[in-house]
């Protein structure tokens, strides 16, 4: 079963907040070919931002390391922004959005991200990474 990894996944993979080791879980699985994590290249531009801006610290090579694990992309078209436009998404923003119709347009109905704001959307299951039950039987599928 295939899942939508939101940006926020890679990056604390990299960092030493609570969400870590769930986070790298997640990674480590989709490298090792056990999971069938996808992305798109909108969440491939968050991250590029975050390293270029180093909100993060130094994280030189995330992008590049981030797109060579999840290549191919899952692509941004018109139908994708078309379908973003239309979508009733309380709270969620615009890339966040993006990210929803990128979901529904490819058949994934689960997103890992530790943005609440994607909880109650419609055709969508978030897993939160500091739910280590609802990873572990992702994961495990």
């Amino acid at each position: 079963m295939a899942f939508f990894v939101d940006a926020n996944i890679v990056v604390y993979a990299g960092s030493d907040g609570p969400q870590h080791p769930s986070c790298r879980e997640v990674l480590l699985a989709i490298t090792e070919e056990r999971a069938d994590g996808r992305t798109s290249t909108a969440v491939l531009e968050e991250i590029w931002h975050i390293e270029l801006s180093r909100k993060a610290g130094d994280v030189t090579g995330l992008t590049r390391s981030t797109y060579a694990l999840f290549t191919p992309l899952l692509p941004i078209t018109d139908e994708t922004v078309e379908r973003a436009l239309s979508l009733d998404g309380g709270r969620l923003g615009a890339n966040d959005r993006i990210h929803v119709a990128t979901c529904a347009l490819n058949g994934i109905d689960t997103i890992v991200s530790a943005d609440a704001d994607f909880d109650g959307i419609g055709g969508l299951r978030r897993v939160d990474p500091l739910d280590r039950r609802a990873v572990t039987r992702l994961l495990n599928g």
